[in-house]
């Protein structure tokens, strides 16, 4: 099987406030987000990797990418399925705060420690823990037939994609993965092949 990562497109604005977006800030795409999503759709389809299926979690942002890239294919509104468990973090106390608020509140070790390496901050209120996310991927996993040879297309965030990323190799401080990118996993019963990662959807290889 390829697995084919998206991140949601763009929620702010070049006006906007920028601040910390979780589980509990539910923002439509901006219009940078959604040319961001239409570009996802492009690229796949000039690639040849058009998905048989789509997953995305629940909040407006992944969910309105999906479709658009979707569109973008010329796939109907049935190959789209909404996972739970592809829902963002929860920033608990640093949620709706800059970075500059958050820094300012409680130092610059814990922000840094996630931004640059992706350590999962302790004692903010972050939700679900670090360990029920990955319990909760290997929970979607488990629900795709790995050995069919398809592709599927999941669109998440940022967050969720950095807990996971070390199971599949990717060094801790190279995790992030940047708004509207794409990375490509070949999974089988027994491996997983990481073919790209954090790539814009022009930069995606052809399969």
């Amino acid at each position: 099987m390829r697995l084919i990562l998206a991140r949601h497109g763009n929620t702010f604005g070049p006006e906007d406030r920028v601040v910390w977006v979780g589980a509990r800030s539910d923002l439509p795409l901006v219009g940078k987000g959604r040319a961001q999503a239409a570009a996802i759709g492009k690229a796949l389809l000039s690639r040849g990797m058009v998905p048989t299926r789509i997953h995305a979690g629940p909040l407006q942002r992944t969910v309105q990418t999906a479709a658009i890239a979707a569109e973008a294919m010329g796939l109907c509104a049935a190959a789209l399925t909404i996972a739970p468990e592809l829902r963002e973090i929860d920033y608990g106390c640093w949620e709706g705060r800059s970075n500059a608020e958050i820094r300012a509140a409680h130092g610059d070790r814990a922000i840094d420690g996630w931004q640059q390496d992706s350590r999962f901050p302790q004692g903010f209120g972050w939700s679900p823990p670090e360990g029920e996310i990955r319990a909760q991927w290997q929970a979607f996993l488990a629900r795709l037939v790995l050995d069919r040879d398809e592709t599927v297309l999941v669109v998440s965030s940022n967050g969720i994609y950095r807990v996971i990323a070390q199971g599949f190799g990717i060094p801790a401080a190279a995790a992030k993965m940047d708004t509207g990118a794409l990375s490509v996993l070949h999974l089988s019963q027994d491996r997983i092949a990481v073919a790209c990662w954090n790539a814009a959807p022009g930069d995606l290889p052809h399969s």
